[in-house]
């Protein structure tokens, strides 16, 4: 699953382009009975580009030639990727747009995951859940949903206690950190109202 810093740093127009080259290659996968493979190689390259900046660099380069970045891309990853996703990866050098992978992957993921009705979720709490919890609250949100939640838990102090849980781009905060945000939201806003009555009967009286 392609994680949430990767998601930040996409553009509208990597996401746009990496909406098609999304369709496009689960298209080949799809036929083939080899989109999961596809997706886990393509993780594999995005995190392996992530590791090592210089790499990244030299591919997104407009001073390095679409040759030899197919080279590098070749001596990079031919050892690891299928000949569907080496194909692959050489058109998007061949047009400049190695820039867009991680919004490939995260477009190939969601495209998949509605194909098989299936919904990607992170549970967030203060400490770590064993799996009978986490199982629980997943198939709660199955249920909520109608559709099979696959969770991910993730540990976050900050929180304190409770649990939040985020569905694509919607946060449900259960958290006490969450509830004592709330409660100071409420209660600055009752303080605003309080001034600005104030104000109102200072600027009528006068």
């Amino acid at each position: 699953m392609a994680n949430q810093s990767t998601n930040q740093r996409i553009t509208t127009d990597q996401q746009q382009l990496g909406e098609v080259y999304a369709k496009a290659l689960l298209g080949v996968g799809e036929k083939a009975g080899t989109s999961e493979t596809l997706i886990g190689e393509l993780q594999q390259v995005n995190d392996a580009v992530g590791d090592l900046p210089t790499l990244g660099d030299a591919l997104m380069s407009p001073q390095v030639s679409s040759d030899e970045k197919t080279a590098l891309v070749e001596k990079a990853f031919e050892k690891m990727c299928s000949t569907t996703l080496m194909n692959f990866l050489r058109v998007v050098v061949q047009k400049g747009r190695f820039d867009c992978l991680p919004a490939v992957l995260v477009s190939a993921e969601k495209m998949h995951d509605q194909m098989l009705g299936k919904i990607q979720a992170t549970l967030v709490t203060a400490e770590p859940v064993d799996d009978k919890t986490r199982d629980s609250i997943a198939d709660k949100l199955s249920i909520k949903f109608g559709k099979q939640v696959e969770l991910h838990p993730s540990v976050d102090p900050s929180i304190i206690g409770g649990v939040v849980v985020r569905v694509g781009d919607t946060v449900y905060d259960n958290s006490v950190s969450g509830q004592l945000e709330q409660v100071r939201a409420k209660a600055l806003k009752r303080s605003a109202d309080a001034i600005r009555e104030k104000l109102n009967r200072f600027t009528n009286e006068n």
